[in-house]
């Protein structure tokens, strides 16, 4: 599917204005929302701390209230009370009832009843007392071999259909320490009502209590006191503080909790989190109007904007479209000194250039063609010129059969190796060769050499033919760099050339050959230099000119750029070594034909 130029623009302003303030809003108001439920769940566990501090309070001084009970010499003698005592034990009760109660449990307003059981029949409560399970489950308490004997809360029960938390606590005569007793305490809910009813986040929110059983110990709905906590609120407690997401849109709310280390309660305080988030909600919407009204305006001057842009751009396409259909006359009007003036003005110079082109164009067509007629015309007459290269192999032909009938050998070979080299680099029809070809046409070229250097001793190492035959080569490649070595490596120095070796062996970028010779070579500076013109001979530069050959280099030069020319870069020439010891020639050609 296409988009048009406006299309893409508009996807353009989209992409780069609605989508990054989306993503970024979007990322602001997460990182806000979380930092706001830490923040709440820290403040929540702070007052969590505080609320627990003021239940361990209370159920210490609980503890603290039943001691002068427990000591009161009255209670000491209820303590050893026999049990057919029923005189003695009435008035020890109406004494206790006068003297302590009155005193100590009376006038608390969070204490539903007490008991005080010494066996099934010596007892005391401040209600009508009544031998059910509840009772007989304390008096098994008392027959146990080591009774606990520290203030103990049990936990919710229902007594007459009202909701208490029993404690009690276990004392002996440290003289007597059979003689036991258990005091049992049922609290009213009024006082952790008050307590945890106060627990209050900027006034929103509900706490409620439970036991290390999960048993509501205290709810705001008074028929979930003493049942057990849903499973699915449990099971997402980890730890001893902490906080839980419930629910989700609307309904979602924040549900901190706090463990006591001292009671092993749990106390939970829930908050909605549409009251925590509510500021952040209405800024969210004032942000999104703001953004509303500033991408109307950026609109609104980006659509300005690309209605002068397309209008401008689709006048030059239609005076493109009448100039591909021939009128090299069309003008834009130049008024704008913006880049659309530019635009126009470049047209301008490109229409006026195309008619001069072709007006060019046209000229040097006719002079094309009368020099075509006229390199016809030398042709003819260079032909004429030319020698048969039959005439030239028969003479040879000839020469070589005087020689063997004069018996003169040398010359006999020579000539047969003169007209192999002439036929070898005389046929134009390839120029690319099998290195076993080169290789061949070398050794050909090393018997006219040792004729005529007596003392020359020559050396080829490379693969066997069939490997030979694989390996591609430019034709004419190794005789330049075998007579340098000759000329300048020994004629220079007026030395006998007396050695010359080719070697080649398989590398990672190709087939390496290298020809080596024991002559004074080149100083290092020069050695330099070639290396310099090898590298810089880059693909770019080989359609330039040709550069300028180093003094005497002609004949590396232009079998490196012959090289460059048929295969490309890395291939070609370089000079490892050069000095009194002799020169080591380095050519490199690719493992198969890649020619260019």
């Amino acid at each position: 599917m296409r988009f048009s130029l406006k299309r893409k623009l508009a996807l353009i302003i989209v992409i780069s204005l609605f989508l990054p303030f989306m993503l970024l809003g979007y990322l602001w108001y997460s990182q806000t929302e979380r930092t706001i439920e830490h923040n709440a769940s820290y403040y929540s566990r702070m007052l969590l701390d505080q609320t627990n501090n003021y239940i361990h309070t209370y159920l210490s001084e609980l503890d603290r209230l039943t001691l002068p009970f427990l000591l009161n010499p009255s209670i000491q003698e209820f303590l050893h009370l026999k049990p057919d005592d029923y005189y003695g034990q009435f008035l020890l009760q109406r004494r206790i009832r006068t003297e302590l109660y009155k005193n100590l449990f009376s006038s608390r307003n969070d204490i539903y009843k007490f008991t005080f059981i010494i066996n099934e029949k010596v007892y005391f409560s401040s209600e009508e007392y009544s031998s059910d399970d509840r009772n007989e489950r304390y008096l098994k308490l008392l027959n146990l071999e080591t009774p606990v004997t520290e203030f103990t809360i049990e936990g919710v029960n229902r007594l007459n259909v009202t909701p208490v938390v029993t404690a009690f606590k276990i004392f002996y005569d440290p003289l007597v320490p059979l003689s036991r007793g258990i005091l049992i305490v049922d609290l009213k809910l009024n006082k952790f009502a008050e307590i945890i009813g106060g627990l209050k986040f900027e006034n929103v929110g509900q706490a409620y209590l439970l036991n290390s059983l999960g048993q509501y110990m205290y709810h705001p709905d008074t028929r979930l006191i003493g049942t057990i906590a849903d499973e699915s609120v449990l099971s997402r407690l980890r730890g001893k503080d902490g906080f839980v997401m419930k629910g989700s849109g609307q309904s979602r709310s924040m549900i901190s909790y706090r463990t006591s280390e001292l009671t092993e309660w749990t106390l939970m305080f829930e908050v909605p989190m549409k009251h925590l988030t509510a500021e952040l909600v209405q800024l969210r919407t004032m942000a999104f109007v703001i953004f509303l009204c500033i991408a109307a305006v950026v609109l609104l001057m980006l659509g300005g904007f690309n209605y002068y842009l397309i209008k401008s751009l689709s006048l030059i396409q239609q005076l493109m479209k009448r100039a591909e259909t021939g009128n090299l006359d069309v003008r834009a009007p130049v008024k704008a000194q913006d880049e659309i003036g530019m635009l126009y003005r470049s047209f301008n110079r490109m229409m006026d250039e195309y008619r001069r082109l072709i007006h060019v164009e046209h000229t040097s067509q006719l002079k094309a063609k009368e020099m075509q007629v006229r390199q016809k015309e030398s042709m003819l007459t260079v032909l004429q010129s030319q020698i048969n290269p039959h005439f030239l192999y028969n003479t040879l032909g000839t020469i070589h059969s005087y020689a063997i009938l004069a018996g003169v050998q040398p010359i006999s070979r020579m000539v047969t190796n003169l007209a192999d080299i002439f036929r070898y680099s005389m046929d134009s029809d390839a120029q690319v060769v099998s290195l076993w070809n080169e290789i061949r046409y070398i050794r050909t070229y090393f018997d006219i050499q040792k004729e005529r250097y007596e003392d020359l001793f020559t050396e080829i190492e490379v693969d066997q033919e069939p490997r030979l035959k694989e390996i591609p080569c430019v034709k004419l490649m190794l005789q330049p760099l075998v007579e340098n070595a000759l000329i300048h490596g020994y004629q220079d120095y007026n030395l006998h050339p007396d050695y010359v070796s080719i070697r080649g062996s398989s590398s990672q970028s190709g087939y390496e050959i290298r020809v080596i010779d024991k002559g004074r070579g080149m100083p290092p500076e020069v050695k330099e230099q070639f290396n310099r013109l090898f590298e810089s001979m880059t693909d770019n530069r080989l359609v330039e000119e040709d550069q300028t050959a180093v003094s005497g280099s002609v004949g590396l030069y232009n079998v490196h750029k012959r090289l460059r020319l048929v295969y490309g870069e890395p291939y070609g020439l370089w000079i490892e070594k050069s000095g009194v010891e002799g020169t080591v020639i380095r050519l490199l050609v690719p493992y198969d034909n890649k020619a260019e």
